[in-house]
């Protein structure tokens, strides 16, 4: 299964080299999870797709209010135009959808840290509960692989 995000247009410099963003992850301790995609059909749990997750630090340095809410909106945006980066090579045969942003996030991986979260759920095009194969789930490990060269890190800073 190899897919590309479906997203609101995006006005951030997308001919960041792999470095610069390399570099932009560092800075905003960008974090990313992918997990396994399970329903259930009948009594059957079958694995359908997978669930990618961007973390980023939450601006806190920014003043409450206004002011804090722009730069993580601003933050939303990279956010959006590094998954995109990520997802450049990859020819979309799978659903994207985009879980509604949550405006912070407190995860125990990182010691409750504010962080900023987008979340996908990529699944199969043609059929949502078609079960993922084998070579989807190693096709996976390449695009770990991507974000890696792109500075991300699993889990947490």
């Amino acid at each position: 299964m190899t897919w590309a995000l479906e997203s609101d247009v995006v006005v951030v410099d997308m001919d960041r080299s792999d470095a610069d963003w390399s570099k932009w992850a560092r800075e905003r301790k960008v974090a990313f999870e992918l997990a396994p995609l399970l329903e259930m059909r009948g009594a059957e749990k079958l694995q359908v797709g997978f669930t990618f997750s961007l973390y980023a630090a939450a601006p806190m340095d920014e003043e409450p209010g206004a002011e804090r809410r722009g730069a993580g909106e601003a933050l939303k945006q990279e956010l959006l135009a590094l998954a995109e980066k990520a997802l450049a090579t990859e020819q979309g045969v799978a659903s994207t959808e985009l879980e509604p942003p949550r405006t912070v996030v407190l995860r125990p991986e990182n010691e409750l840290k504010p962080e900023v979260c987008l979340s996908w759920r990529i699944f199969h095009k043609d059929e949502y509960l078609k079960p993922v194969t084998v070579a989807e789930r190693e096709g996976l490990t390449q695009f770990e692989k991507r974000l890696h060269q792109l500075g991300l890190k699993r889990g947490h800073w």
